[in-house]
């Protein structure tokens, strides 16, 4: 058997390493190939659609469910924003008239409901808390109308027509504020495909409350 020589032996473990060099550069680089596919600039691009897509689906449902919360209040309300305008009506259209023990409890019992209704704050986008906010401060606003109206009616005969005229002036508050937040919830329902809404609540003269355009409900 021949010996092998220092340079075979040379030649061989160059060889050998230039094989595990090349063998190495190969593996490298079809690891970045798979991993620029998984996790290069397409793919942080696929997950930022994908989560674009994801709070799009997000805010559907959350206006879907605000123009519904917010129909019902309309619902709801409306009797009683009424009965306040009779007992203090808006401007100097009439002389004020006190309402019952048992009228305030009603109004307070559905007001209160409605201060209920908008405890919770799901994760929305900007324009959905907006709206939400506005109906929230709303009927916060409402409620203290009707402690005013409360208070009231056991004051002392002097101060009646001043805290009745008083809880008005926050009545009216309450559905100016509501009409910002009902022009918000129409923008943002237009936006998401659902066309227009129209949740205004019913207002009077004197309340500097925004109006609903013209455009019919469920368009545009």
């Amino acid at each position: 058997m021949g010996r092998t020589t220092p340079v075979a032996r040379a030649r061989f473990r160059w060889t050998s390493a230039a094989a595990l060099i090349t063998t190495f550069a190969l593996g490298f680089a079809v690891a970045f190939v798979v991993g620029s596919w998984t996790s290069g600039p397409d793919a942080t691009q696929r997950r930022i659609a994908e989560l674009q897509q994801e709070e799009a689906r997000r805010d559907l449902a959350q206006v879907e469910a605000l123009i519904d919360l917010a129909r019902g209040g309309r619902e709801r309300l409306t009797p009683v924003l009424r009965a306040m305008a009779g007992a203090s009506p808006p401007g100097d259209a009439a002389p004020p008239t006190a309402p019952t023990a048992e009228e305030v409890r009603g109004w307070r019992e559905v007001v209160a409901g409605e201060v209920r209704r908008y405890e919770e704050t799901p994760s929305a986008g900007n324009g959905v808390n907006v709206a939400r906010t506005g109906m929230r401060t709303a009927v916060q606003q409402l409620a203290a109308a009707v402690d005013g109206f409360a208070a009231a009616i056991t004051a002392p005969g002097p101060l009646a027509p001043d805290l009745l005229a008083l809880a008005g002036a926050q009545r009216a508050l309450a559905v100016r504020a509501w009409s910002v937040a009902a022009l918000q919830l129409d923008v943002i329902s237009v936006d998401a495909g659902k066309g227009h809404v129209h949740v205004q609540l019913p207002s009077g003269p004197g309340s500097d409350a925004l109006p609903a355009d013209t455009v019919p409900e469920g368009t545009g």
